[in-house]
């Protein structure tokens, strides 16, 4: 991975950074044309689900999960609607060379994109091949645009707005107004709409292009008017760091259990600046953060366990959990299911009756 001096990480290898080294990357299915539909009861399986991403979700709210994705994929373009059902913190890359936009169905408090929060009449932005993390809410429904990085610069370029490129590339978010983002949520989920009722318009090459127009028109107009949303204030530029830097500290090295004063030592920083950063970024203190990370290995790991492989209390043991009744408390009381339930249904995926 390199760092461009705009401070963007663009991805040039394995995505394997955000990901402890024995659990398999949620790397989504290979774009194809059409629409496509998917559902999933475990977070993992329902990153891998978004046709063109590598993702990696953690649950940070307790309860069983589901999620839903439906998706349009039209030459250069990908569009979709994904639901889910519990709090996440998913880290994402964008495999092409594009822009991301991303904004959700219905206004919602603590959705966030990197450091910065999306509020009333904003949408999120990120350039394809970099890395960034979302923190979405419970009963979240986004609606997305991957669009060719080349069209929209050309595009731009046609329309003599070329400099508007230079001020997308630094922004996380846009302030472009609810009129505005309302006709875009119209026109996302139009297409969607009507492609589902006629998929037989994708076979006709003047149908496509008048739809990846219409969404060029419209991503065309919120580049060049919307504004840059408001900057964060230096103490919650400072909490963010400080939370993206412990969670990637932790995931240098996942299978060892790491305490909150650990982290004071390695950090430099207090207790207090520790929590106030955690409940700030998080809405959750440092020990249950920790917890909750480790809890979500675990269940990767029982995810891609062979049959036979490894007991559940040799995956416990692995990421740090030694009292086992407490284990199982926690995790259903995350996940909705025992340990046991979880490794039963990857068995059954692996060998079906």
């Amino acid at each position: 991975m390199k760092r461009p001096h705009n401070g963007i990480y663009i991805v040039t290898e394995p995505f394997h950074h955000v990901l402890p080294s024995r659990s398999s990357i949620s790397t989504g299915a290979t774009a194809s044309q059409g629409l496509y539909a998917e559902h999933a009861t475990d977070a993992d399986d329902h990153a891998t689900n978004l046709r063109g991403w590598s993702q990696l979700y953690d649950q940070l709210a307790p309860g069983p999960f589901t999620g839903a994705i439906n998706g349009l994929q039209l030459d250069s373009m990908h569009l979709f609607h994904e639901s889910t059902s519990q709090t996440l913190r998913q880290s994402c890359v964008v495999h092409s060379d594009s822009w991301w936009f991303g904004f959700p169905l219905s206004d919602a408090d603590e959705f966030r994109v990197g450091r910065s929060p999306v509020g009333e009449g904003c949408i999120a932005i990120r350039p394809g091949r970099a890395h960034f993390e979302l923190l979405t809410p419970r009963d979240f429904h986004i609606l997305g645009i991957v669009i060719s990085r080349k069209d929209l610069e050309d595009h731009l370029r046609i329309l003599n707005q070329t400099e508007t490129n230079l001020r997308l590339f630094g922004s996380e978010t846009l302030k472009i107004g609810t009129a505005a983002l309302n006709k875009l949520r119209f026109l996302v989920c139009e297409l969607l709409q009507e492609i589902s009722s006629a998929p037989k318009l994708l076979q006709h090459a003047a149908s496509r292009e008048s739809m990846r127009i219409s969404v060029l028109d419209a991503l065309t107009g919120i580049c060049s008017e919307g504004e840059e949303n408001h900057r964060l204030k230096a103490s919650q530029l400072s909490h963010y760091a400080m939370v993206r830097n412990v969670r990637q500290y932790l995931l240098e090295d996942p299978y060892r259990a790491t305490s909150v004063p650990e982290l004071c030592k390695v950090f430099g920083a207090s207790r207090r600046t520790l929590q106030y950063a955690f409940q700030d970024v998080l809405g959750m203190a440092p020990n249950a953060y920790l917890r909750t990370l480790r809890l979500n290995g675990v269940r990767r790991a029982l995810r891609d366990a062979k049959p036979g492989a490894a007991s559940i209390q040799q995956v416990a043991a692995d990421w740090g959990f030694w009292h086992l009744s407490q284990f199982a408390r926690d995790y259903r009381s995350l996940f909705g299911e025992l340990p046991s339930e979880r490794l039963k249904r990857s068995s059954s995926i692996v060998n079906p009756r």
